[in-house]
């Protein structure tokens, strides 16, 4: 009978110390439960910000929609979302170092190219690239988050090897802007076929070997002193022009002068011979009016007018008086 009691008190016990465990539960259950529940509920919840795009993973597999700017609602523990970057990126291929990146923007040394001659040309440039938005998943599926060294970069240095290895280092210079409208042309077509969009590619410089610099800086030299030349033979023969024209002008003057003077004195000499003439006419017409106007009557007239009484010493007779007589002293 007293063992039956030990047993039943032993089993009360454990009952009242399950009773006591099973009150503890449900007061951790609620001091903890609350907060766990209230971290899940905001961890369901995530924003992409402006100049973002996002991609929902649920178990590892990336939905082929991508989350745009804006609150969105995911599954906790079953679903994860990554967030691209989707404002204009620019990639700086300048000098000659790996200079550290910054936000949206990715410095490389420039890159180097043989041309058809094995010489090495360095070539700076810019590229300005904005990857798709509805493109993100597919950008993480298949390159994941370093996209850039897995596609852009690969596609920039092939393109400009391409069309800087197909000219000679000497009329590289020449060709620049061919050289950048050809690069511009290539990378577009390119990136039409991926998840980016290429807004702009701007060739800096192209740095040519030393003795390449030398040659070129010879030739141009060559040809400004030729150029220097060609300008004074040109004004050379521009001053020959002048004065040409100054001569024929003075020429012209001195004959345009020469011809006003001589028609001049042709006009006075003119002048002068029809006074003349006017003058001779006249006096010839006076003389003809006179010659009219002597009569025998009017001779004998003037003659008896003009005797002081005195007797002619010589007489003249015959019709042509070419006869003549001495007549003789009146006493």
């Amino acid at each position: 009978m007293s063992q039956y009691r030990e047993s039943e008190g032993i089993i009360s016990d454990i009952a009242n110390q399950l009773i006591d465990m099973l009150t503890s539960i449900k007061l951790y259950a609620l001091f903890f439960g609350i907060p766990f529940t209230i971290s899940l509920a905001l961890c369901s919840f995530y924003t992409v910000k402006s100049g973002s795009a996002g991609a929902l993973s649920t178990f590892g597999k990336y939905n082929e929609e991508a989350i745009l700017p804006g609150l969105h609602f995911k599954a906790p523990f079953i679903q994860t979302v990554d967030i691209v970057d989707t404002k204009m990126q620019a990639a700086n291929y300048l000098g000659g170092k790996d200079l550290p990146d910054k936000k949206g923007v990715i410095n490389k040394p420039m890159i180097n190219v043989l041309d058809t001659k094995n010489l090495n040309i360095g070539v700076e440039l810019t590229v300005m690239y904005t990857p798709k938005s509805n493109s993100v998943p597919k950008i993480l599926s298949k390159y994941g988050k370093n996209y850039f060294d897995k596609l852009i970069n690969p596609t920039i240095r092939d393109v400009v090897r391409d069309v800087i290895g197909k000219y000679q280092a000497e009329k590289i210079a020449q060709e620049r802007a061919a050289i950048a409208k050809e690069i511009k042309y290539i990378l577009t077509k390119k990136f039409e076929n991926t998840e980016f969009i290429l807004n702009e590619v701007s060739l800096r410089d192209i740095k040519l070997p030393k003795m390449v610099r030398k040659k070129i800086e010879e030739v141009q030299m060559a040809k400004q002193e030729e150029q220097r030349l060609e300008m004074i033979e040109k004004q050379a023969q521009k001053e020959q022009r002048i004065k040409t024209t100054q001569a024929n002008t003075l020429k012209i003057e001195i004959t345009t002068r020469a011809q006003a003077e001589a028609q001049k004195a042709k006009i006075q000499a003119d002048a002068k011979a029809y006074t003349l003439k006017k003058e001779a006419e006249a006096k010839a017409k006076a003389n003809e009016m006179i010659a009219r106007s002597i009569t025998n009557e009017l001779i004998k007239y003037k003659s008896i007018e003009r005797w002081n009484g005195d007797y002619p010493k010589f007489l003249m007779e015959g019709k042509t008086n070419s006869s003549i007589i001495q007549l003789p002293k009146m006493d």
